[in-house]
């Protein structure tokens, strides 16, 4: 199984995706706030992430350059407005896919799944 680290600010969200994770026969580690991901990240390889552009913090930029600069990993983007600034602010890094809310989380996993392999 690999390793998908989920950085979801909403605790319901973070469930219905690791749920599904599970369903597609990824293991979900889940985090409510970014400022843990950069610790979980030198612990631990991630096959992927999700990071909701709200879980960020006040600084995205930083805290996105940090993440491109700590792992390899894709990401996959969970964004409320799908706006030009968050696009532009995480342009180099391994951005996948853009998932604007609301979604389906089955969907966005499976769709994950997908480009993964």
């Amino acid at each position: 199984m690999e390793n998908i680290l989920i950085v979801v600010s909403d605790v319901q969200l973070l469930g219905d995706l690791s749920d599904c994770c599970l369903d597609q026969g990824l293991t979900p580690h889940g985090l409510t706030h970014g400022s843990y991901a950069l610790p979980w990240i030198g612990e631990r390889a991630a096959g992927a992430i999700i990071l909701d552009t709200q879980a960020a913090g006040d600084n995205g930029a930083a805290f996105y350059r940090a993440i491109g600069a700590s792992c390899s990993a894709p990401l996959f983007m969970l964004t409320q407005n799908n706006s030009e600034t968050e696009k532009l602010e995480t342009a180099n890094l391994r951005v996948k896919a853009f998932f604007s809310k609301p979604f389906e989380a089955v969907a966005v996993v499976s769709q994950i799944k997908s480009l993964l392999s």
